[in-house]
């Protein structure tokens, strides 16, 4: 007969600590651990959202109570590895943990220790936040990390079909799409932070995605804000320019940049909020200044940029593979990124030639919005002339499209939980 146990485990800031401890509580609010016998899920609670961050870290058949009772035992020491400290308000007896106590009771005591560190030796390394995932891999790999331009939900479910590394929300894609707007600075931290939030979660535990931020869409107090939010959005990597607020695409002409100091507050700001976050969040200094002020004055900036903790740098509007090749030399082996825009003031580098320069993230900002326009507006232009969209016999069915949307993992959820939705098929 198969057995399930389910214990829950609570991590809470810690109490108040006797003079003189050296315990400084985690900036989680609470981490809840859920340990099923055939299912290991991890939660953070932040306040009052739950978010999960691993749907199932461990599946394991159970065939007998005695599995059952050496499953919790082994939990059991894990957790009395890292005992609380004691506090004015402790006693011995809370001192130690049991597991096998309080499986009859969802909630157990508070463990009085840093929430983030615990949580972090328990966690399975290889059940990590897209931004641990992206900060980690260009820590150490030299891998070329390639992202599609995504400037949609629809866009994104394809290119993660497709199967990438990572994607890349595209500023312009999300003021086209989202605001039917040009890319002049028009879109607004609400409206990156939204459409990176809901592309970021549609594959919450995997793909990371890199997201535009444009100038930070304000002073310092404002970045914080952006930075935060894009963490609370599960987006694993962000770049933050100098272009001023009244900003354009970074392949239109007539870019103006703020100053070396403005542009640095920028970066001091975004990398504070960073770290008072304890976040892996990837920070990537971006320059627009090549078009007004010379290649010189970038790479300074870069470097300047570099020193205050930026991840990553991105020289925008390269005009010659040249002196993309240089620039990656220049900086080595601190990662660059490379933008490239089809048909924009750049010439066009490919994928390998661009892991042989040594870049180490190349972002085709324009992958999926330059093709849908073509495709659309074809159709469109079909139907007004001849009546019909040209789509018939394409191969393409609601169906098809659906199932890229998620249609399955739907059905799934619903049987799983009991219901009948689906009993009849689609």
């Amino acid at each position: 007969m198969s057995t399930t146990s389910s214990m829950f485990l609570t991590l809470t800031p810690a109490m108040p600590h006797v003079e003189n401890s050296n315990h400084v509580p985690g900036p989680i609010d609470h981490v809840t651990l859920n340990l099923a016998v055939e299912s290991l899920t991890y939660h953070i609670v932040s306040g009052d959202t739950l978010v999960p961050i691993a749907k199932s870290l461990r599946e394991a058949s159970v065939g007998d109570e005695s599995s059952v009772s050496q499953s919790k035992g082994s939990f059991t020491e894990q957790i009395k590895a890292y005992p609380p400290p004691m506090s004015d308000t402790s006693t011995d007896s809370e001192s130690v943990l049991s597991v096998e106590n309080h499986l009859d009771n969802p909630i157990l005591p508070a463990v009085h220790s840093d929430n983030r560190d615990i949580a972090a030796t328990i966690l399975p390394s290889e059940f990590l936040s897209p931004a641990t995932i992206l900060k980690r891999r260009l820590e150490t790999t030299k891998d070329l990390i390639v992202c599609p331009g995504v400037y949609d939900g629809f866009s994104a479910r394809i290119a993660l079909s497709v199967g990438f590394d990572a994607l890349y929300m595209t500023g312009a894609g999300t003021t086209a799409s989202r605001l039917g707007q040009p890319d002049l600075g028009l879109a607004q931290l609400s409206d990156m932070r939204a459409h990176a939030d809901m592309i970021a979660n549609l594959d919450p535990y995997g793909t990371p995605l890199i997201a535009d931020m444009d100038t930070g869409y304000g002073g310092p107090n404002t970045i914080t804000l952006a930075v935060q939010q894009y963490i609370r959005a599960n987006v694993a990597g962000f770049h933050i320019e100098d272009q001023v607020l009244t900003k354009r695409c970074g392949h239109l002409s007539g870019k103006k940049v703020v100053s070396a100091d403005v542009y640095l507050s920028r970066i001091r700001a975004a990398k504070g909020a960073i770290e008072k976050a304890r976040s892996d969040i990837v920070l990537i200094a971006r320059t627009d200044a090549l078009q007004q002020l010379g290649y010189d004055e970038c790479v300074a900036r870069l470097h300047a940029a570099r020193a205050l903790g930026a991840d990553v740098g991105l020289l925008e509007g390269f005009r010659s593979k040249e002196q993309a090749a240089q620039a990656v030399k220049e900086f080595a082996p601190w990662p660059l990124l490379l933008n490239i825009v089809e048909n924009g003031h750049s010439p066009l580098i490919t994928v390998d030639e661009a892991r042989e320069m040594g870049f180490r993230i190349i972002i085709f900002s324009f992958a999926g919005l330059a093709p849908a326009y073509g495709a659309i507006k074809g159709a469109y232009e079909k139907l007004k002339t001849e009546g019909v969209t040209g789509i018939q016999g394409s191969g393409v069915t609601p169906r098809g499209i659906f199932d890229v949307c998620g249609l399955r993992d739907c059905m799934r959820i619903d049987e799983e939980a009991g219901g009948e939705d689906f009993k009849d098929g689609v």
